[in-house]
């Protein structure tokens, strides 16, 4: 799929909840294939750290479909899996991620209930072991979360809610599960795209799409446009702006004028920042200040965002209950010849 062609759609399809699938589809897509968006990014610098960022890949993955894995957050296609031939779909207020980290675990959430549990990732399997203290939440906190989108506690969870984490409790550990692929024939014949499917041996299957992908990282981005529920406006100064997110927990770059600094707060499907603020005071032109000015003012918000993203593109959503009071971030990779 062709950037510009990609970039209309998304901005046709901007993100809900209940279309963030498409999305990240796409995003997929635009790796051209899993193998592009989970290959391991080498062994980068940065501080392992709870759920605020993955920890730094200090081995190689194993090879196959299961290094295609390693490293990578991913959700459900659609948010939806099959449970003893049932298709069971998330919730509204669910959130289904997964984490293949390089300690040997398999980090996540069911829906509304963190886990991490001990896991041995090969070529063609995955087997969980026993379960292990869930990571901390981050250090920081977002802006204040809408309630009609925050995970209720334990004693006020819904029917529908504890009866999809359940499921996917249940697919999880149902024995060893077997890493195939899923071909998309939609797309050209030639090279479909593919995700990754897990299937355990009692029928149980469940096809990933790519939340987060290794590549992300050291890459420079721009920030294309900003995005409300209805429309999107492109960023008048964006090819003078960079944003460049690193595995410390840190992200640097240009806002149309001026260097900045913020940190990042990465926790499975979500992200907020914290801190942004410029390192340089230079004057511009006046459509750049005015950008940079309603740029750092959002960063400031600290927002929490639902997103996705790899190398050929970040997508983020505020995540309100009202898709009428959304509005988003999107970037695309400095790289791009169709600019």
């Amino acid at each position: 799929m062709e950037l510009a062609v990609r970039e209309r759609r998304l901005a046709d399809m901007w993100l809900s909840r209940r279309r963030i699938a498409g999305v990240v589809a796409g995003v997929a897509a635009a790796c051209g294939a899993i193998s592009a968006c989970g290959a391991p990014s080498g062994d980068e610098g940065g501080g392992k750290g709870g759920a605020t960022a993955s920890a730094s890949p200090t081995k190689m993955g194993p090879r196959g479909l299961g290094g295609k894995l390693f490293d990578g957050i991913w959700t459900f296609d659609d948010h939806t899996l099959t449970v003893d031939g049932e298709e069971v779909h998330a919730p509204e207020n669910a959130s289904p991620w997964m984490e293949f980290r390089d300690d040997g675990t398999v980090a996540g959430n069911y829906g509304c209930t963190p886990f991490r549990v001990k896991a041995e990732l090969k070529a063609t399997t995955l087997t969980l072991g026993d379960e292990l203290p869930a990571l901390p939440p981050p250090t920081a906190t977002p802006a204040p979360p809408d309630e009609a989108t925050s995970c209720p506690p334990p004693e006020k969870k819904s029917p529908e809610l504890s009866n999809f984490e359940a499921k996917f409790k249940k697919f999880f550990h149902r024995g060893q599960l077997k890493i195939t692929e899923k071909k998309f024939e939609q797309y050209s014949a030639a090279s479909p795209p593919t995700s990754p499917q897990l299937r355990n041996e009692h029928g149980d299957v469940a096809t990933l799409e790519i939340v987060r992908s290794p590549d992300i990282f050291e890459t420079t981005f721009q920030l294309y446009q900003w995005m409300e529920y209805d429309h999107a406006e492109p960023l008048r100064s964006v090819k003078d702006t960079a944003f460049v997110f690193h595995r410390d927990g840190t992200v640097t770059g240009n806002l149309g004028c001026n260097d900045f600094t913020a940190k990042v707060y990465f926790n499975g499907s979500h992200l907020f920042f914290r801190d942004a603020r410029l390192t340089t005071h230079r004057t511009c032109a006046a459509q750049n200040m005015a950008d940079e000015k309603f740029v750092l003012e959002t960063l400031q918000r600290s927002l929490n965002y639902f997103y996705a993203g790899t190398g050929g593109g970040i997508y983020m959503r505020d995540d309100v209950g009202s898709e009428y009071r959304a509005t988003g971030l999107q970037f695309r990779p400095a790289t791009d010849t169709d600019q």
